[in-house]
Order: structure tokens, then C-alpha cells, then sequence
């Protein structure tokens, strides 16, 4: 109830229908989103044959990817000190779209031969073809003995099977690889990082409108850390179907 110059409104029945009609704008809203995400990725698959000739003038400049993601303001900071080495060997990255829907896409490390895994590349696939969920297929890591940066350390005498978490379990960039879900980051890598690397070599990509917000400051905002922890819960079965594709959550 609302009082209006001292009566009584019933106003129920108008917010109702407010939340209604805003339900059909969220539903256009969402529709946008959409769009733009298949757009973006329809051009990005244009570059394809540019990003192949930039990489051939990335293969001079050692260390190239290594610094663009010690640069990047996010992903730096889901970098723990012990997976530094490890990028370090690092060589390319390559984001492999489908040629027939290109908001589908495979995310590939490469790596030289080094001391932490005898893969000479890590590849993680997002298929956003299913409204309802996100199909993703994460490579699997071939640790050498005693070098797995996802594994929790032993535990210390005394210490009770409550105390399992560990932070170095959360949060190396390796169990981004092992992520049931991780399309944030995903996200952030193919949309953000791979189309801007030069600028992020550079130190060129800050924007100059402090009142422009970027999309992915979200993650940032955000506890960068969840990414590692669990996928996104998308709610009812009805807000997961109308989710954005880099918000649904993964198929079971």
C-alpha cells in the first residue's frame, strides 16, 4: 500500500504489471547481448589470416605472451608466483573459432619443452551452441613427478580433514585448465587479451575514459578467485535459458 494525499493505494496490481513489462525489456536486453556476441565473433573470425601473420612477427620477440598476460590488470592477478616458471615457457596463443559458429572457440597455449609438463600444448573448448548451458572440454595436464602446480601440498602432522583447502589448490592459473566451467576467463582471454596483445605488451590497452567501464570489469570486480572455485550458478532452468552465452552454466 502507498498513501497518496492521505488515502490508501492499492499499488500491487501496477508493480505487477511493471515487472512484467521489464521482464519482456530483459528479454530484449538479453537477445542484444546475444547479437553482439555472435557479431563480435563473426569478425573475429574475419582476422584469422591477420592473426596468423602477426604471430610469425611474435615469434621474434621472446617472452612476447608471457608479458601480455603479466601485464594484463586481471589476469596478472590469477597468476601465483610458483606458475611464473612455468609461463615462462610459454610460446603462443591461438584462439581456434568454428567456421560455422564462431562464438564457438578452442583456447590454445602453446609451450617449449620445460621442466612442469611433457604437453607441448593446452588446449580448453567452449561451445556455446546449446542456449541452456556452456559444453566445455579441458585438456589434460601430463605433470612431471613433483611439479603440479594444482596439486595441494601434503597435509602437516595434526592438521584435520577440515583443513583441506589450500590457497596454491585455487588459485594457479593451471586449474583455470581443470575449470568445469571457467568462460569469465575464457572470455577475457579471447575477447580481451588475443585481439589487444600488442597494446598489452605495450602497456598501451589502459583506457584513457576513466568513466568508460569496460564488460570485463565485472570479473574484476568481482572475487577474481571464484573463477577457480565453482561455475557460475545461472539460477532457474528459465534464467539459464535466456543467460548470456558467457553466463550459462555448463552441461552435466
Amino acid at each position: 500500500m502507498a498513501t497518496t494525499n492521505g488515502a490508501n493505494v492499492d499499488i500491487q496490481g501496477p508493480l505487477k504489471e511493471l515487472d512484467e513489462i521489464y521482464v519482456d525489456i530483459n528479454a530484449i536486453v538479453e537477445q542484444l547481448v546475444e547479437e553482439e556476441a555472435a557479431l563480435h565473433a563473426k569478425y573475429e573470425q574475419k582476422k584469422v589470416p591477420l592473426y596468423k601473420k602477426r604471430q610469425g612477427a611474435i615469434d621474434k620477440i621472446p617472452g612476447f605472451w608471457h608479458t601480455c598476460l603479466e601485464k594484463h590488470p586481471i589476469i596478472s592477478s590469477l597468476i601465483e608466483s610458483e606458475d611464473r616458471e612455468a609461463i615462462s615457457y610459454l610460446k603462443s596463443i591461438d584462439i581456434e573459432r568454428s567456421a560455422d559458429m564462431p562464438i564457438n572457440y578452442k583456447i590454445v597455449f602453446k609451450f617449449a619443452e620445460n621442466p612442469y609438463f611433457t604437453n607441448s600444448e593446452l588446449a580448453k573448448e567452449f561451445d556455446f551452441s546449446d542456449k541452456g548451458c556452456i559444453k566445455v572440454t579441458n585438456p589434460e595436464i601430463d605433470w612431471k613427478e613433483g611439479k603440479d602446480l594444482t596439486a595441494a601440498p601434503p597435509k602437516l602432522e595434526g592438521e584435520d580433514d577440515g583443513d583441506s583447502f589450500t590457497e596454491n589448490e585455487d588459485t594457479s592459473f593451471f586449474c583455470w585448465f581443470n575449470d568445469v566451467n571457467g568462460s569469465d576467463l575464457a572470455d577475457l582471454i579471447a575477447n580481451d587479451l588475443y585481439p589487444l596483445a600488442l597494446m598489452y605488451f605495450t602497456g598501451s590497452a589502459e583506457s584513457d575514459d576513466d568513466d568508460e567501464v569496460p564488460v570485463y570489469d565485472e570479473l574484476a570486480q568481482g572475487d577474481v578467485e571464484e573463477e577457480y572455485e565453482e561455475s557460475e550458478n545461472a539460477g532457474s532452468d528459465e534464467e539459464a535459458e535466456d543467460a548470456p552465452v558467457n553466463k550459462r552454466p555448463k552441461c552435466t
